[in-house]
């Protein structure tokens, strides 16, 4: 004999909430009673156990940037042109000194970026914002320089050309390391960064939130 009870079809829906990652359930039709939250980080209904998703938001941007030494934000290039005095004299010698004056044109590029390093930086907060604490953006490699061209203003009678080019160049690359400092200082370098870290961090931490929006991201510098 079939009970009464048997005869009934209990149906049980689950819906998903994406913003918040909650879960609620409906029998027969019914809407659910009221959902309580635990501080174990579970809901409880009608004697029914459903876990809360929560996102490690830190973690996804700490495991990010795990086998990143350095990020490269940006890349400042730009032409300087300066006048070089070169001098030579022959030891030992009565002639007096042989001075050149040369005007040289080079190239060169800053390469600008944060240090992601273990203990580094830092993050903290959690789904309504996180803020990352690090140092400000800085070189992370030598400035790439490039001789384009070179004008003898004033030729020395014991000048080698060959020589002196070579002299030349031995001195715009200390000379571009020198200038990194000024660059570093451009009104846009920190905008810029900020905002190249914040595009490559905000598509893995909307990932990880199946598609929701994430938390906004702040900067802090040591």
């Amino acid at each position: 004999m079939r009970s009464t009870a048997g005869k009934l079809l209990i149906t049980v829906s689950v819906i998903a909430l994406a913003a918040g990652g909650y879960f609620y359930i409906k029998r027969n039709g019914e809407p659910a009673p009221p959902i309580t939250m635990r501080q174990t980080g579970e809901s409880t209904n009608d004697g029914l156990f459903v876990r809360r998703r929560t996102i490690d938001y830190q973690t996804v941007v700490r495991e990010a940037v795990a086998e990143k030494a350095s990020f490269l934000t940006m890349t400042l290039s730009g032409d300087i042109v300066r006048d070089q005095d070169l001098k030579t004299s022959i030891k030992f010698t009565p002639f007096p000194d042989s001075t050149a004056r040369i005007r040289v044109k080079y190239h060169v590029e800053y390469p600008i970026g944060y240090v992601l390093a273990p203990g580094k930086f830092r993050v903290t907060g959690g789904a309504d914002a996180l803020v990352i604490t690090l140092h400000r953006p800085r070189l992370i490699a030598r400035p790439s320089v490039k001789l384009l061209a070179y004008d003898i203003l004033e030729s020395g009678v014991l000048i080698d050309e060959k020589v002196a080019l070579l002299d030349l160049q031995q001195r715009i690359q200390p000379e571009a390391e020198r200038l990194a400092k000024a660059a570093l200082k451009r009104h846009d370098v920190l905008p810029t960064s900020e905002r190249a870290l914040r595009g490559f961090l905000t598509p893995l931490l909307r990932r990880a939130a199946d598609g929701a929006d994430p938390p906004p991201i702040t900067f802090e510098y040591r």
